[in-house]
């Protein structure tokens, strides 16, 4: 194995500890602070949409009415997500609704914007 291969899988594990602290002391926080758990929810699912639609926008990103708008796709996704955690919808059918919405919001963001997000996501 060459050596750029151990050291990707080195950075690969650091990064998912890095993740899982992030993680953790995100919830350690909101239990000190007595945040309910479901604002964490809400804030990851939202901040994780965001390397996403920067991928899938970066061409448009100066766009006057683009930042505003992938801001309250990611409140959207953020409700999206906490509903189904509320409403306690079985993991399976997660993944058909957030098909569903994304290809929603890039219905929206052609019909007002005419920009069609890359397939880089």
């Amino acid at each position: 194995m060459a050596i750029t291969g151990i050291r990707d899988g080195l950075l690969g594990i650091g990064l998912a500890l890095v993740l899982c602290l992030i993680g953790v002391g995100s919830f350690y926080l909101a239990d000190q602070y007595h945040i309910k758990e479901v604002w964490v929810f809400f804030a990851w699912s939202s901040f994780a949409m965001i390397p996403a639609f920067l991928r899938a926008f970066r061409g448009h990103l100066k766009r006057p009415f683009l930042i505003p708008f992938l801001a309250g796709l990611a409140i959207v996704h953020g409700i999206v997500f906490i509903s189904l955690i509320k409403w306690r919808v079985p993991f399976v059918y997660w993944f058909p609704v957030f098909i569903v919405e994304l290809s929603l919001g890039a219905w929206v963001a052609y019909r007002f914007f005419r920009i069609i997000p890359s397939g880089d996501i």
